[in-house]
């Protein structure tokens, strides 16, 4: 009967949830993943183009996404995001700084905010075509939510590497059902933008913060 009601509950949030914050929610707790052992910070730096992702409010609308990561000092990147909106045709951009936590595992901040705890996990990448990145927070006692991204080092990478992509997130159990591809045509300009995003406007420890309070 308690199961019955727990599940009943979940269901509810799942709905509630997903309509309001256009993420995938899931049933639980976050699940158990696998980070790399070994982790090469100066390999990782440079650009990443999105290539797909799980469904986040924070990016609804944009195209040409792509991430800039450059080395501050041995345990700081700076982090730089870049988009165009599809409505607009204007780009923009936010800044931030990402803390390493443990080999493979990042807590990225905006806005000049205290970020210490892990948001950004590096299941897998080979450095020089694809990046497998991961996050999750719990939203309540019974459920979590999940944030995905595939990265590449190219705007229009070959099947062979998302083939790689996906066989990451498969051997974590991570649905691949979520996945929406980012366009990234038309891009011209992307990592010349002056326009800086607003608080609101692309915020991933927005969504941490607020469940971290559940």
């Amino acid at each position: 009967m308690s199961q019955t009601i727990s599940f009943s509950i979940c269901l509810l949030t799942f709905v509630a949830l997903n309509g309001v914050l256009a993420q995938v929610p899931y049933c639980g707790r976050c699940p158990r993943v696998k980070v790399m052992d070994t982790f090469d910070l100066d390999a990782y730096m440079g650009i990443w183009y999105e290539y797909s992702k799980y469904p986040v409010t924070f990016e609804l609308g944009q195209k040409c996404i792509t991430a800039k990561y450059e080395n501050i000092d041995n345990s700081t990147v700076s982090v730089v995001n870049s988009a165009i909106s599809r409505l607009t045709g204007r780009p923009s951009n936010i800044t931030g700084t990402a803390k390493v936590i443990a080999p493979a595992e990042l807590a990225v901040s905006f806005f000049e905010e205290e970020v210490n705890k892990t948001n950004y996990q590096v299941l897998g990448t080979d450095y020089d075509s694809y990046a497998v990145v991961y996050s999750c927070s719990r939203l309540t006692p019974l459920a979590h939510l999940k944030f995905v991204w595939i990265l590449t080092r190219e705007r229009e990478p070959t099947n062979e590497t998302i083939a790689i992509a996906h066989q990451i997130l498969n051997d974590n159990w991570i649905s691949q059902s979520p996945l929406v591809t980012t366009r990234q045509k038309g891009c011209n300009g992307t990592h010349s933008a002056t326009m800086q995003l607003g608080e609101n406007d692309f915020d991933i420890n927005a969504a941490h913060e607020a469940n971290d309070r559940q």
